[in-house]
């Protein structure tokens, strides 16, 4: 349903490249339904969003400083990874909110993502329509997967449904009082469960693959899904890189996109030791962690920043994180990947990757070897390619961004 006027749109974000860049593809549909998008993001994005012809509003720190501040946060340890975020968003969230409301001055409706979770406080001040987009299913309490901070995979569904348990008590031992605090400076009443304020109080919609990442059965349908969201940068691939690319075989891509610290560190040497005695040709995606910059065996090329949707395509094997934007533009090529998860939601990635037969055995970054990434783009090579490609033609023919734009609409019009 179109609401039958220009809608003024705010889009807030806070985290890494990943976090910003869908909310610049839905930014781009709105526009091109007519709409207004003002983007509210961590000001290093600004120069990046304000190129692409949309309005800029400050929101949060720059997440690539906390990470910079706090390295030991990227060495696969769960508890400091829990302890430095909560504590990052606990000093900032009376800001965040103070910013998002001046952003949101004049608007018709909000959608907000990433660690933007000021937002449904903010919303509900202004009684403003708002929509959170989830880049993973992970997020949301299952029997069947842990909470994204943990990385095991596959345990029974009572360690699972006790392990929720623990969240939601962390959650609220961590969030609960600041946010109370926040929300009374607004005039409005406290919450009793974080959980219940974030993930059950506001709508929701999960930006994924329905096939690859399923809903939960008891989740009674409360959770729609859209699809990933993809951006395709307008920028074309470097002429240089691109005649690289067409003078020999596809290359290995490695790139671990805004991951950076102690635990990209390590991996660095391995990637040169794993790759370089087969004798293929590899592309390195410096990315935050500015992998590539030590010594590379003859022929290897490092890019700073290319367009996934056109450099994928061309490549032999991805081998990344299992961060949502990164996974998804490598589906939707339909190439062989190998993860190495080091984080939150990138182990569930791995996990349902290799469960599809798409991705060999997830190893996790901290304990990859040479030999066992050698052996993993291999076993990713050997794979039958029929689900890749099932998977890579059904996300071709997704609209994510388009349907989250039209349920805005809907909403507004409501």
């Amino acid at each position: 349903m179109n609401p039958g006027r220009s809608l003024r749109v705010v889009l807030a974000t806070v985290g890494s490249r990943g976090d910003v860049q869908p909310m610049l593809a839905l930014a781009k549909e709105f526009a091109s339904r007519g709409h207004v998008p003002l983007i509210a993001a961590p000001s290093n994005f600004e120069a990046w969003i304000k190129s692409l012809g949309f309005e800029f509003a400050p929101l949060a720190k720059d997440v690539q400083v906390l990470l910079a501040e706090n390295p030991d946060m990227m060495t696969g340890n769960p508890v400091k990874m829990v302890r430095e975020i909560g504590r990052h968003l606990c000093e900032n969230l009376p800001d965040q909110a103070q910013q998002l409301k001046l952003a949101c001055d004049k608007a018709d409706a909000m959608i907000y993502g990433g660690m933007a979770i000021a937002a449904p406080t903010i919303a509900e001040h202004l009684n403003l329509p708002v929509l959170g987009v989830l880049y993973t299913s992970c997020l949301l309490p299952s029997s069947r997967h842990p909470p994204m901070s943990i990385p095991w995979h596959g345990l029974p569904a009572w360690l699972n449904n006790l392990l929720w348990r623990v969240n939601h008590m962390v959650g609220d031992s961590l969030f609960r009082a600041t946010l109370n605090a926040t929300r009374a400076g607004l005039g409005l009443p406290p919450i009793d469960h974080v959980r219940r304020h974030l993930l059950e109080n506001a709508p929701l919609v999960i930006a994924a693959d329905e096939i690859l990442f399923p809903p939960d059965p008891l989740w009674r349908g409360r959770y729609p899904y859209a699809n990933f969201i993809f951006f395709d940068d307008p920028a074309p691939l470097d002429p240089e890189l691109d005649a690289w690319l067409a003078d020999g075989e596809p290359p290995v891509f490695v790139g671990f996109g805004s991951m950076s610290g102690a635990g990209t560190d390590r991996v660095a040497r391995t990637i040169v030791d794993a790759i370089s005695g087969s004798g293929r040709r590899c592309i390195v995606g410096a990315g935050w962690a500015g992998l590539g910059a030590g010594a590379l065996p003859p022929g290897w090329r490092v890019v700073r920043d290319a367009p996934h949707a056109l450099l994928f395509p061309r490549t032999a094997v991805v081998i990344h994180h299992g961060g949502s934007g990164t996974t998804a533009q490598a589906l939707r090529a339909g190439v062989p990947q190998v993860v190495l998860p080091l984080i939150l939601d990138q182990f569930h990635h791995a996990h349902r990757l290799h469960l599809a037969g798409i991705a060999p055995h997830p190893v996790p970054m901290e304990k990859i070897t040479a030999a066992k990434l050698a052996a993993a783009i291999e076993a990713a090579l050997e794979l039958p390619a029929g689900p890749r490609q099932a998977a890579a033609a059904r996300l071709r023919a997704s609209d994510g961004r388009g349907e989250i734009v039209r349920r805005v609409e809907a909403m507004v019009a409501a």
